[in-house]
């Protein structure tokens, strides 16, 4: 039997997605972060921040709100 068949990497297949996703919408003033694939089915709200996640628990997704006020309030100090 022969065992040196290279069938390529899972990532080489076709209908996986590179993860995250990043979406920034300045008009509206929010930002999503799609981190894995999947259905939301609970949502809360943490800090400003909306924090999806999928029936199991895990954290699809992270949307945040009033984009600009956001990165003000949270300035990163030196």
């Amino acid at each position: 039997m022969d065992r040196a068949h290279n069938h390529g990497s899972f990532r080489n297949k076709k209908g996986v997605k590179d993860f995250p996703e990043v979406y920034i919408d300045k008009d509206a003033d929010f930002a999503s972060i799609k981190l894995a694939p999947g259905v939301e089915s609970r949502s809360y709200v943490k800090d400003g921040i909306v924090v999806c996640e999928d029936a199991k628990g895990r954290i699809i997704e992270i949307q945040l709100l009033n984009l600009k006020n956001l990165l003000s309030s949270k300035k990163l100090t030196a």
